[in-house]
């Protein structure tokens, strides 16, 4: 009896309850819903992505690809209101053995999926261990939903542990995740903000520097506050940004300059007193006003 060599694939079996108690003609009626509920189910599912097998007491679903399809598909048969049914799920080997003109389906993973739906009940679905560590490993967040449903002991005082899809397991999964998630960008952002401080107490930017051609002289002041005297100053170191440069010589119109300083930028200041502040020009009188003042005449 030769056989083909062993694929895993998901297996989702449902069992009718209490099918072996039912009349013969409420079995078959009860056969008939599930197979029409089945078809339904998988119609939306490539044909080579799953094989339908005839049981006992119920079918067998056999789901290849990935394992959260195939526990979306369980899911939704096990919900179905019009006809309860007991579901379990499990991932694992499955081979095909021909006798004959017939050919057979079995293995560990139809074995594992039957005794799940055993323990099952129509509104808990089951999965076994091995289906719980496949959809860990292709889909972790989904697996989180699965809650432990305890351990078993089957006919054949083998134990088993099933677990159980809880959505609320999901939720809690997700706000921990997304809590995870802001604590991450906070701590980059706080990394990279102490990273570039850190750098510029290290490494300083160079400052701009502003050369100052000034005649004859003047008093310098920067943001209004005063910085020294030409001579002996010639230039100024001042940090990046807008600064306000203003140079004063008494009785002459003070020099202002706005300037937009960048790192490292070199820049110049020239500029000559050379006109009298209005100030000054009422303050001293001219030629003609001192003599008419000087002999006596009006002024």
């Amino acid at each position: 009896m030769p056989t083909a060599k062993p694929v895993f694939a998901n297996v989702a079996f449902l069992r009718i309850p209490g099918f072996d108690a039912r009349p013969v003609g409420a079995q078959a009626a009860m056969k008939d819903a599930l197979e029409r509920r089945v078809r339904e189910s998988i119609a939306s599912l490539d044909p080579a992505d799953r094989v339908v097998l005839d049981a006992e007491d119920g079918l067998a679903l056999v789901l290849f690809g990935e394992p959260g399809r195939a526990l979306e598909t369980a899911r939704a048969l096990q919900q179905s209101r019009e006809l309860p049914l007991q579901v379990g799920l499990n991932h694992g080997p499955l081979a095909l053995a021909h006798e004959g003109s017939d050919e057979r389906v079995f293995g560990d993973g139809l074995t594992s999926a039957a005794a799940a739906a055993r323990f099952a009940e129509p509104e808990r679905l089951l999965v076994t261990q091995d289906f719980a560590r496949a959809l860990e490993r292709r889909d972790p967040a989904l697996a989180m939903e699965l809650a432990n449903a305890g351990d078993f002991t089957d006919t054949r005082v083998r134990q088993r542990s099933f677990y159980t899809p809880q959505a609320k397991l999901a939720s809690a999964y997700r706000r921990r995740m997304l809590a995870v998630g802001v604590l991450g960008v906070v701590a980059i952002l706080s990394l990279g903000w102490a990273a570039r401080e850190a750098a510029k107490r290290l490494f300083p930017p160079p400052p701009a520097v502003v050369k100052l051609n000034v005649k004859p002289r003047g008093e310098v002041y920067v943001d209004g506050n005063f910085s020294g005297r030409i001579p002996p100053l010639r230039e100024l170191s001042l940090p990046a940004g807008a600064h306000v440069i203003e140079i004063r010589n008494p009785g002459f119109t003070p020099y202002q300059a706005t300037l937009e300083l960048h790192s490292g930028e070199q820049a110049s200041i020239t500029h000559t007193f050379n006109r009298p502040s209005p100030a000054r020009e009422r303050a001293q009188p001219g030629f003609w006003d001192s003599l008419r003042k000087r002999f006596g005449g009006a002024g």
